[in-house]
């Protein structure tokens, strides 16, 4: 299947911590869905920016290795975008772990716009504030395990759900809920090849946006 253009993504974010960059409105603890476990401390301040490939080219390289959540997370959004642009339901596997919510989220998502010869335009996440574990154990703290769960503050506006054609233009069938200003709960797991990937995407502060990794991408 030949990819198709799409909005460049670009995300950028701080830490919401104490080092937060000035002018960001930091995650607190007041939201109950921001504070990293009992057992995380938050990690070093760090800018959450990727570039996206240029339109008409192959899939994005992924890093999804390593203790850098902000990066991985990142790399799988890309990919993400880049999947629902050019839907392609045994490539889900990359991104999400098999068997999770991700995962079956973004096969249903993948096989009904193959089916209807469409794909999304997508739209910019634009991510103000990020807080994840902490890889490095301290007093108080445990390393970080196969498991970890990276909180953003994000938005992201409409999306075209758009026809595939042959020809230059293209025929808009409709236009997929914009993502409000709210904190995203991201939950990932590391198989054994040691690749992070999308387990699960909650929404719990704004029960109107549906818990779902295809409401952030």
């Amino acid at each position: 299947m030949q990819p198709t253009p799409r909005r460049a993504l670009r995300l950028t974010a701080v830490l919401a911590s104490a080092c937060a960059l000035t002018g960001c409105a930091a995650l607190t603890t007041s939201t109950t869905t921001v504070a990293p476990t009992s057992t995380a401390t938050p990690g070093p301040a760090s800018t959450f920016v990727q570039t996206a490939p240029p339109a008409n080219t192959s899939a994005p390289g992924l890093s999804n290795t390593g203790s850098n959540l902000p990066t991985v997370v990142a790399s799988l959004i890309k990919y993400g975008q880049w999947l629902i642009a050019n839907p392609d339901p045994d490539k889900v596997s990359f991104v999400a772990a098999p068997g999770c919510a991700a995962s079956n989220d973004l096969i249903r998502q993948t096989r009904s716009l193959v089916d209807q010869g469409a794909y999304v335009t997508t739209s910019t996440p634009v991510v103000s504030a990020v807080q994840w574990p902490s890889p490095a154990p301290s007093a108080g703290t445990a390393p970080l395990g196969d498991q970890a769960v990276v909180t953003l503050r994000v938005s992201r506006a409409a999306e075209a759900l758009t026809m595939r054609t042959n020809g230059k233009k293209t025929t808009v069938l409709s236009y997929l809920p914009e993502l409000p200003a709210t904190t995203v709960r991201i939950a990932l797991f590391r198989g054994t090849d040691k690749k992070w990937r999308f387990c699960e995407v909650t929404t719990p502060a704004d029960s109107a946006v549906a818990d779902s990794v295809t409401s952030l991408l």
